[in-house]
This record gives C-alpha cells, structure tokens and sequence, in this order.
C-alpha cells in the first residue's frame, strides 16, 4: 500500500501519512516511501516547505509491532524513520501538523521536523521501554535538545505521555491548534515562511540547526559570514530592497 498521501499547493507540499485504522501506524514499506518523498521533495526547484500530517485521529502511533513479531519489518533507509530523522543534509524546512497522538516512532519524526504545530487534543510519547526497545531512532537527542533536562528524561525513562498543552509551555511546540484547525494553522505558518525569500530562509534555517547542533562559535562565525555574502550579494537581495523602497510584494527567484 502507498502509506503517504502527497498535494501541493503552490510552493507548500503537503504528505498524510495514510493508515488510519491503524492509527498510521509505520509499516515496513513506510520509510522507504516517505524518504523517496523527502528526497524528491528536497530536489524540486518549485518546492519551498513541507507539512507533515497523519489521516484520521492519530499523527503516528509509532512502528506497527506486528511486523516486528511476524520478522517482516525492513532496515531504515540512510534518511531514517519516516525519511527524516536521519537527513541532515536536508536545506528546506518541515513542518509537523500534529493532530493527535505522536507516539514512539512517530513522536520521533515530529521531532526531526524543523517546526511543531499541534492539535489541543495531541499528546507525545516515546513508549519504546515498555516493549523492550529504546527510542533510538533520535528521538533521545532531539528531547535532550529541546527540552529542559529533567523533562527530557523523566519522559525518555517512564515512557509517559506529554500532552500539547503542556508541550507548547515548554516550548516544545510553536503553536497550538483549536481542535481539527492544526493542519489550517500550519499551512498558514508556511505561506509566513514562503513570503520570505528562498535563500535568505535556507540560511536562516542552516544557521539555527548549527547553533542547535553544537557547532562552536568559529564555526558559526564562518558560517554567518559565508551565508551573508552570498544572501546579500543575490539577486533577491536587490530585488528585496527595491520592493521595500517601491512599497510593493517583491518577487523572489531563489537566486
């Protein structure tokens, strides 16, 4: 079966994972399918930001665990679960449009998406110790990361869950949805992120990852100066300057 239902508007793609009876549960074909479409995703020029949402109920319920008992589960592909986790040579952005439960595997890939929007009514999980397993799919790192260290770990060692509510106090989601609008919020947050000019976001955006990824100060420091010179010496710039002076939308080329 195709697990992820894909549509693009415009610039904005938007992929449903796609098996809500089974609350998306990720098959063993799942990854495969979505890193093609991260990937492809990545090399279209007429694409400038992703939202990552579940059909039904559920965002993700995690890894279906029959496919584990049955022996019929696959290796992750380079990019990792759900094509994400892994992909750090990803330049463009993800939103995660959270509109119920994130459980293990799919908490996860809400995780490695650059932004999380979520429904009032979603909650967050990594269960794995409970089944015998670990959340190893960098789902660790990135609450380490993300969250204060006493949350991370309480959640990384009981397994509890964390509701949107309180993952949006913590910072841990940038915005929280009324019930059933998450997927119309982060549409709009995207459309936000799209008026911006292509290379001027992809710097912001590879820029807080660094900073995020530890690099150290000299690191940043050449990284700022590199992106600067290129962002100020675009076309777009030119063109953004104008725009603003002219009091009119500017029309950006990515160049």
């Amino acid at each position: 079966m195709d697990f992820c239902l894909t549509e693009q508007d415009g610039p904005i793609l938007t992929v449903t994972m796609n098996n809500p009876d089974k609350l998306n549960a990720l098959i063993p074909d799942s990854h495969a399918q979505m890193a093609a479409i991260f990937r492809d995703f990545e090399a279209d020029t007429t694409l400038r930001i992703a939202i990552l949402t579940g059909a039904g109920r559920a965002f993700c319920a995690g890894s279906d665990i029959s496919a584990y008992v049955a022996g019929t589960n696959r290796p992750l592909p380079p990019e990792g679960g759900g094509g994400l986790t892994h992909y750090h040579s990803r330049t463009k952005p993800v939103i995660a449009a959270v509109n119920g439960l994130a459980m293990g595997g799919g908490f996860e890939i809400a995780l490695a998406c650059d932004i999380i929007v979520a429904d009032e009514r979603a909650s967050f999980a990594l269960p794995e110790p409970k089944v015998g397993a670990a959340a190893m799919g960098g789902g660790l790192v990135q609450l380490a990361r993300k969250l204060p260290a006493s949350v991370a770990m309480q959640l990384a060692l009981t397994s509890s869950r964390i509701d949107a509510t309180r993952a949006y106090a913590l910072g841990l989601v940038s915005e929280l949805a009324p019930a059933g609008q998450v997927l119309a919020i982060a549409k709009a947050m995207a459309w936000q992120i799209v008026a911006g000019a292509p290379l001027a976001v992809a710097a912001s955006r590879h820029i807080v990852q660094c900073t995020l990824d530890g690099a150290s100060r000299d690191m940043l420091d050449r990284e700022e100066t590199a992106l600067r010179q290129r962002v100020m010496a675009s076309a777009d710039f030119t063109e953004g300057m104008a725009a603003f002076m002219a009091k009119r939308s500017p029309t950006w080329t990515g160049h």
